[in-house]
């Protein structure tokens, strides 16, 4: 079976290698897409996040079909539509080779973790959820982005009367922006280095979007009473959180959602602010909430992939998302 790996730094192949051997308590995913993290999997690709030895597969927003199960397992079935499963290290017959998280392949796997732990469903949440017949697996891996920047939303402890500054101007910031709006959440104001992106997020319902280092006259306002509420640093750099600590209330919370690379680390000052924290990204506890959304029609997963390539065109998948053009880029192996 095909695997697209980082084989050295900024450097991609499709390669060989063969189907992994499920446990009792696992399941055998045939992977129908996976979608390309804009933050980690091109950090990983650069050698500048979370190391391993080359080749690695990339992936961790995938979305496929299972295929068998392993004898204990009772909470999937055949055909259920499963998110986030992926190979780890000893899954891979390739020598050397490591998995950075190893959804970019045809097979993969994923856990019954309930059965595993005897507990239901239900009670323990756990990313590797079923998906609806009715989704599409391709736009299902826009669960996984759409459900932690939910949850982001949730666990900043922004309500109703306070004001929000998002730092950044990704799909974790947009879908970020579209979750605060639904939930009623006003100001909003997105900070980014260019004013390319202003149209997008206007249309996401964004009260005010800052190019730069600009101050038009409603910021200037949040700022002269003390500055943001609540404040999410979503780029993963000390640049935006030095802008973070600027802007936010003396009293405020920072909640640091980026992922920095290994050699972008923050500053002891920045982190160490007191108004600086970083919560678990727990994603399956707003899985049922963002399908409720989906059902309603407020939320269509459609507007939440920008491009779908198949997986001989991984390498033009990868460029235009280092040109930073896409919301999401998709690639679909079935």
């Amino acid at each position: 079976m095909k695997g697209i790996f980082a084989v050295s730094k900024n450097r991609l192949r499709i390669l060989e290698l063969d189907e992994p051997k499920i446990g009792h308590y696992e399941a055998l995913i045939e992977v129908k897409a996976c979608g390309i993290c804009n933050s980690t999997d091109l950090k990983i690709l650069e050698g500048r996040f979370k190391k391993g030895t080359f080749p690695i597969l990339l992936g961790h927003e995938s979305s496929g079909r299972i295929v068998k199960i392993g004898k204990k397992v009772r909470n999937y079935r055949v055909g259920d539509t499963v998110l986030r499963s992926r190979l780890y290290d000893k899954d891979l017959s390739i020598p050397g080779a490591s998995s950075r998280f190893g959804g970019f392949v045809e097979k993969a796997v994923v856990t019954d973790v309930w059965a595993e732990k005897g507990v239901e469903y239900n009670d323990f949440p756990h990313p590797q959820q079923k998906v609806p017949e009715y989704i599409d697996p391709v736009h299902a891996t826009a669960l996984i982005v759409l459900k932690e920047n939910l949850h982001c939303i949730r666990s900043t402890d922004v309500k109703h009367g306070h004001s929000l500054a998002i730092v950044g101007t990704g799909p974790a910031a947009q879908t970020m922006t579209m979750w605060a709006k639904i939930i009623g959440i006003s100001p909003v104001v997105i900070f980014g280095r260019r004013e390319k992106w202003a149209k997008r997020f206007s249309d996401l319902g964004t009260d005010l979007y800052v190019a730069g280092d600009e101050t038009p006259p409603d910021l200037e306002k949040i700022l002269n009473t003390g500055g943001f509420d609540r404040t999410i640093e979503a780029v993963g750099s000390n640049t935006a959180l030095s802008r973070c600590r600027e802007i936010t209330k003396p009293d405020g919370r920072i909640h640091l959602y980026g992922m920095p690379a290994d050699d972008e680390s923050y500053s002891v000052d920045n982190e160490t602010d007191p108004r600086v924290f970083r919560s678990k990204v727990l994603e399956a506890e707003v899985h049922e909430e963002v399908l409720q959304y989906i059902t309603m029609g407020k939320v269509n997963l459609k507007d939440w992939v920008s491009h779908i390539f198949p997986w001989n065109e991984y390498q033009k998948a990868f460029e235009i998302v280092r040109e930073q053009k896409p919301t999401k880029v998709v690639v679909t192996f079935n």
